[in-house]
């Protein structure tokens, strides 16, 4: 009796250690449990074949996405996606149209995002940064770039210009027209995604640090290229840039890291690695 008390009296004070413990160890726990389900919906998105541009899990709790977003894709599956569910993404960017369309059927459905191997251009501007939570697996590359036209017949300009935020010049591109070399573009549907998702509504688009700016800026006066260029952008600016929590399993600690990947996946523009 007095055996089967102690053994009682033992599970009754680590079930109050459980209660009592901080709540970032009850954190640390959960953590671990997501990086589980987000492991199991990556390997689930990585069976499917032959690989097909949307495909939705029979519990209906895994969108999975491996496509360029072009006009021609068709996103509304997105609306039949479990609330809360995982949005699982590889992605070269698209159009700046159908990844605003996206983001919001993301945002709608209350959805996590999880990135694997690449997410480049419109998918790291705003499929990213569109939920409350967004993790990227070990070994994707998050990629920025300036935006090119989606027209042929009215290409892009490129401008180096002041920032907003009083910093050095960078380069930027956006539509050839008169004064464009002293104002920021946006789009009207980017300035409303900036004023939901951004923490500064007023912020622009792509994100950079002083490094990638002035590195950027460096090449473009080098070589007068001024496109294929992608930059990584280090998670320590994302809270001061956006209002969703994006969580990196293990950013690249070296541009030679970046360089490995990039390789594996048959990745060939120039790349900025932001330390």
């Amino acid at each position: 009796m007095a055996h089967w008390f102690q053994k009682g009296w033992l599970l009754i004070s680590l079930m109050s250690a459980v209660l009592s413990a901080p709540t970032g160890v009850a954190r640390a726990l959960d953590d671990a449990s997501d990086r589980e389900s987000y492991d199991r919906a990556v390997s689930y998105c990585r069976s499917i074949w032959p690989p097909r541009a949307m495909t939705l899990s029979p519990d209906k709790r895994i969108m999975c996405f491996d496509t360029t977003m072009l006009p021609e894709v068709d996103v509304s599956l997105t609306k039949a996606l479990e609330l809360g569910g995982l949005f699982v993404i590889r992605s070269t960017g698209g159009r700046e149209d159908k990844a605003l369309e996206l983001a919001d059927l993301i945002r709608e459905r209350h959805a996590t995002v999880v990135v694997y191997d690449y997410c480049f251009s419109a998918c790291a501007e705003f499929i990213i940064t569109a939920p409350d939570q967004t993790y990227v697996l070990k070994d994707a590359l998050v990629l920025w770039h300036n935006p090119q036209s989606s027209d042929p017949a009215h290409p892009y300009c490129a401008f180096l210009k002041t920032p907003r935020d009083g910093g050095p010049r960078g380069l930027r591109r956006g539509p050839c027209r008169e004064g464009s070399d002293t104002v920021e573009y946006s789009s009207a549907r980017q300035a409303r995604f900036l004023w939901e998702r951004a923490i500064d509504p007023s912020s622009v688009m792509p994100p950079d640090s002083i490094y990638v700016r002035r590195r950027v800026a460096s090449l473009y006066a080098e070589t007068g290229v001024d496109h294929d260029i992608l930059w990584t952008l280090n998670p320590r600016y994302y809270p001061r840039l956006f209002k969703a929590n994006i969580v990196f399993e293990a950013y690249p600690q070296s541009r030679e890291e970046v360089d490995a990947v990039a390789a594996r996946l048959g990745i060939t523009a120039k790349i900025i690695y932001d330390p």
